[in-house]
């Protein structure tokens, strides 16, 4: 099933569930019975869907990281084994590789270590716990054409970080390594996002996203060349503020932004191919609980997160 098949299918999935649950919720939008907190991820690998959150069972440091994927556009998920552990109101980050899908993850009953992990459904392999690299926050993932793998959190200041995630020792047995560590002048009060713009139109290289701890509580966006000095610099415009972790993919035209606004509402903005980046989001009045997630993979404009209630929401343009 390739990616437009798989967006047409979640859209006659969540029409019908719809109608059969009764909610007032927008047909693209899929509530699941599943429950958790934080900002959940997405990753499309051929006819999966992959998809990891923090969950509802464990304590408020040590929450389940749930890692799963669907056949079936989300309706129906299939756990993969891990018994990992993640903060509450956090969650992990996941980036596709064609096969599986490489997992990062601040480990709560780990002291919230940045941890690493792949996939490719029947468990986690390669695991790597990068001592002595703490985020309380849920990291984000990203490659570049050349196969590089960067890795984007927030360090226990809140400062950004960036770094390269390498896995070519993964196939032999051993682990990943994290390298070329850039600390970012620029802090954030939640998890940052994480995409290589590859829109065509304006080009960015690795772009980041986060929310500023300022008085608007304005989400922010650069894009990182390998120096402390983010480029592109500019603030999305829109209706209101976050404090939540954002999401952001790239496209056949555009870049592509979620957050969750200070009202409770699910924006989402696009880049209009500017350079530097000019970002205008709009409310979809949509209410989440929290950070807004949306997959690398973003042509067709996925994107996830919890309902008021606490069930995970799968949900497209």
């Amino acid at each position: 099933m390739n990616r437009r098949r798989l967006a047409l299918h979640l859209g006659a999935v969540t029409i019908i569930a719809t109608l059969l649950t009764g909610t007032g919720a927008p047909a693209s939008a899929l509530t699941l019975g599943n429950t958790g907190s934080g900002r959940p991820a997405l990753a499309l690998v051929g006819t999966r869907m992959y998809i990891a959150w923090a969950g509802s069972s464990g304590t408020a440091a040590a929450k389940e990281l749930v890692v799963g994927y669907s056949t079936s556009a989300g309706l129906r998920i299939t756990k993969v084994p891990g018994g990992e552990r993640v903060p509450q109101g956090e969650g992990a980050a996941l980036d596709a590789d064609g096969t599986g899908v490489y997992v990062a993850w601040p480990a709560g009953d780990n002291g919230n270590t940045l941890t690493a992990a792949y996939t490719a459904g029947a468990g986690l392999t390669c695991r790597t716990a990068f001592t002595g690299v703490v985020s309380g926050h849920a990291p984000a993932l990203a490659t570049d054409p050349a196969g590089v793998r960067y890795l984007a959190w927030t360090d226990t200041s809140g400062h950004l970080n960036v770094g390269r995630l390498g896995s070519s020792a993964c196939a032999g047995g051993g682990i990943m390594t994290l390298t070329n560590r850039v600390v970012l002048p620029e802090t954030s009060v939640a998890g940052p996002a994480l995409v290589y713009d590859d829109s065509g139109s304006s080009n960015l290289g690795l772009v980041l996203a986060w929310t500023a701890g300022d008085g608007a509580h304005s989400v922010q966006v650069g894009s990182f060349t390998g120096s402390a000095v983010l480029s592109h610099r500019s603030r999305v415009t829109a209706a209101s503020g976050s404090t939540a972790a954002p999401g952001l993919s790239s496209a056949t035209a555009d870049l592509y932004i979620t957050f969750r606004g200070d009202n409770g509402s699910v924006f989402y903005g696009y880049s209009e191919g500017c350079i530097p980046t000019c970002f205008n989001a709009s409310d979809l009045g949509e209410q989440a609980a929290a950070g807004v997630g949306q997959p690398a993979d973003g042509d067709y404009h996925y994107y996830t997160y919890f309902d008021p209630t606490g069930h995970l929401v799968i949900s497209h343009l």
